[in-house]
């Protein structure tokens, strides 16, 4: 254990010597920054790019996407037909996810079907598996340090009568707009103890310990920057100080004025592979004579990386 963690603060040191995402990097943040921005102004959000689960992604395709994702931090796509999960998994591989996370609530393959339970089954007391809205979130925002998310997909293949939408917001986008602001509120979402999350006990079981952690956080390995938040008011314990206070008032305020946030509805046959970035999703309606909302999604412990997707073929690939 303590070798894997003198390891873990190697990697993580080694990023903090040039991370725009630390505080005393200005002249890296600044070249970065406009590099994000400028592919913001360039670039589509809501493009939808045709993807085949059964081929390889050409690399036109592939640098286009790269693109995309660099801009917003993530990819809406479509498949010519509605696919199973292994199709899901292959499209999730191209982009170099490949460490899935297996929830309690996943499917014995590590995908969770998202649909409405009826109250039998003891998932359903979980918001996902009901029909009621989703506030803004991260996924994972409670999983231990060494299992952080840091990419989920959605792939849809029925959507509901009414309602559904998910909404994002580009965790990055938050961060610059943070530390444009106030960089000293952004350090106190930094700060290793600005989030608690109590045990979850279930008939007197722990089935997740307690955890604590920053908001926003360099991960060790890729560099990148992660974001861990819940709107949601229960289990969720913040720093109480004035400073944390503010800095959480900020980022509920850029949130709640939704200008940078993009809104979609995802039809049959599509779906969004994402860095793990803010999210939520709207109340929906289900009607007996249509088939119930499905919704696949996976989460990732890697972010997207198009470069090592490169060799990954895709289940059913005969080239």
């Amino acid at each position: 254990m303590n070798a894997t963690l003198d390891h873990m603060n190697a990697a993580l040191n080694d990023c903090d010597e040039n991370s725009p995402f630390r505080l005393e990097n200005e002249g890296a943040y600044r070249v970065w920054r406009a590099r994000k921005l400028e592919s913001r102004r360039l670039l589509d959000a809501q493009h939808v790019f045709a993807i085949d689960s059964d081929v390889v992604l050409p690399q036109p395709l592939r640098e286009r996407l790269r693109r995309q994702v660099d801009a917003f931090n993530f990819v809406i796509f479509a498949t010519g037909s509605v696919v199973d999960k292994r199709g899901f998994i292959a499209i999730n591989r191209q982009f170099g996810l490949t460490q899935i996370d297996s929830s309690p609530g996943a499917d014995a393959d590590s995908v969770t079907s998202l649909r409405v339970l009826d109250d039998a089954d003891e998932r359903a007391q979980y918001i996902p598996y009901t029909n009621r809205a989703l506030n803004w979130h991260t996924d994972g925002y409670y999983n231990p340090h060494g299992r952080s998310i840091n990419a989920f997909a959605l792939y849809c293949v029925n959507q509901a009568v009414r309602g559904g939408g998910n909404y994002l917001f580009d965790h990055e986008l938050m961060y610059i707009l943070i530390r444009d602001q106030s960089p000293e509120l952004l350090a106190a979402l930094m700060a290793d103890d600005m989030m608690r999350i109590p045990p979850n006990i279930q008939n007197n079981r722990v089935v997740r310990a307690e955890e604590s952690g920053p908001v926003f956080s360099i991960q060790p390995g890729n560099c990148m920057l992660n974001m861990r938040y819940t709107s949601r008011p229960r289990n969720i314990v913040w720093k109480s100080d004035k400073r944390s206070e503010r800095a959480l008032n900020l980022v509920r305020e850029i949130l709640m004025d939704g200008a940078a946030g993009v809104e979609l509805r995802l039809q049959p046959g599509q779906g969004v592979i994402c860095n793990n970035l803010l999210h939520g999703r709207q109340a929906f309606h289900d009607d007996a004579s249509q088939p119930q909302r499905l919704i696949f999604r996976a989460r990732y412990y890697d972010a997207i990386d198009l470069e090592s997707g490169l060799d990954l073929q895709p289940a059913g690939y005969q080239g």
